[in-house]
């Protein structure tokens, strides 16, 4: 009898558990319909045009910021449109450049170490992904970085060191989708 009841307490508890993990997580549609994501909380946006060289960049950015007793992580994806003619996923050398130039302004900013990179192709197109280290290993961030044709993707999740920030990490990164028609 008393078997039972541990179980039937055990298969709740683990039932909640896994409840609670899923079902705050949103699904997000691009108001241009060209991505989705999931995310575990509802993004704010904000929109940005940054002058340079080579013309406007116009930037929609995208943040969650989750505060829990056990995690504190927060969750960006920030797509930027290009002046036609510039950067372009058809520029393998220019992409390259500029990820690599990219890693290194995080790794730089963050005053962290760089733990790995990884060319990752994303439906045919040129991304790259990396995890930096900081605050003496305290905190992280992996990042992913896509180029659509002329619009750069940059995804990331910056958290404290837990198993529970890792998995949602994977989970945010790996949701992220193409909707191409």
């Amino acid at each position: 009898m008393k078997n039972k009841l541990w179980i039937c307490l055990l298969a709740g508890a683990v039932a909640m558990l896994y409840g609670f993990q899923t079902t705050d997580w949103e699904y997000h549609l691009s108001s241009d319909k060209q991505f989705s994501i999931l995310v575990p909380g509802k993004f704010t946006n904000s929109l940005d045009t940054v002058a340079s060289a080579i013309g406007p960049i116009f930037c929609d950015n995208l943040v969650f910021q989750e505060k829990a007793d056990s995690i504190a992580a927060i969750y960006s994806l920030s797509h930027c449109q290009y002046p036609i003619g510039t950067l372009h996923s058809d520029s393998l050398e220019l992409t390259t450049l500029y990820f690599d130039s990219t890693i290194s302004s995080v790794v730089a900013s963050l005053g962290g170490t760089l733990l790995y990179e990884s060319d990752q192709q994303f439906a045919g197109y040129p991304g790259r992904i990396w995890k930096v280290s900081y605050e003496e290993g305290k905190k992280w961030g992996k990042f992913k970085a896509l180029m659509v044709e002329n619009r750069l993707y940059i995804l990331q999740v910056r958290a404290n060191n837990t198993v529970l920030t890792r998995d949602h990490a994977t989970r945010y990164l790996d949701s992220f989708t193409l909707r191409t028609f």
